[in-house]
């Protein structure tokens, strides 16, 4: 009776913190990794909508610790917020973050069916928000072509002023996609 627990403790170290955080599996930690990417997307979405409101309420005014916003800058707050809202906070946090969180339980399932899958989408969902966010500090900012993205205002860019921030706001959407699909799919 004292050797089995004696050589399943030998088995079954506690997994360092790579492996429970960073690298987890399991649907709970994964819920919460979604959870943590998309809070820290609604403060840099409601930055920007602070922004914008400062600058609506007071038009010719610098705004504190971001100075003078011109046409062009409020064009790319629109959009980042717009993108921001939707497919980096609402999207991870209700369906990335609830439904990893929620689900298995609700079904009385372990865990997610495949979990290296579900693994990957938080991932590449994280790297779709890097580049996201690279946008922003990229040479003419970040794209500035409504959060819709519709061709009169995103073709040309003598409307939109940029060429980096829209390629990598097409890229980091795309990106996204690309997780969720990884996560409907496990």
């Amino acid at each position: 009776m004292t050797t089995a627990p004696a050589a399943y403790d030998a088995h079954h170290a506690e997994a360092g913190f790579w492996r429970t955080w960073v690298f987890s599996t399991d649907h709970k930690t994964i819920g919460k990794q979604y959870l943590s990417i998309g809070v820290f997307w609604t403060l840099v979405g409601g930055l920007l909508a602070a922004v914008m409101r400062w600058q609506l309420a007071w038009p010719d005014t610098k705004v504190p610790l971001v100075g003078e916003i011109g046409p062009e800058v409020f064009n790319m707050m629109v959009t980042m917020h717009g993108t921001i809202m939707v497919f980096f906070v609402a999207m991870p946090i209700l369906l990335g973050a609830f439904g990893n969180f929620l689900i298995p339980l609700m079904i009385g399932a372990r865990d997610m069916i495949l979990p290296r899958l579900n693994m990957l989408s938080v991932w590449t969902f994280a790297l779709a928000s890097l580049v996201m966010l690279v946008s922003f500090f990229v040479p003419g900012g970040a794209a500035s072509a409504g959060w819709t993205g519709y061709p009169p205002l995103s073709a040309k860019p003598a409307y939109t002023g940029v060429h980096w921030g829209l390629n990598l706001w097409i890229l980091g959407l795309w990106s996204s996609r690309r997780s969720s699909w990884a996560a409907s799919t496990s």
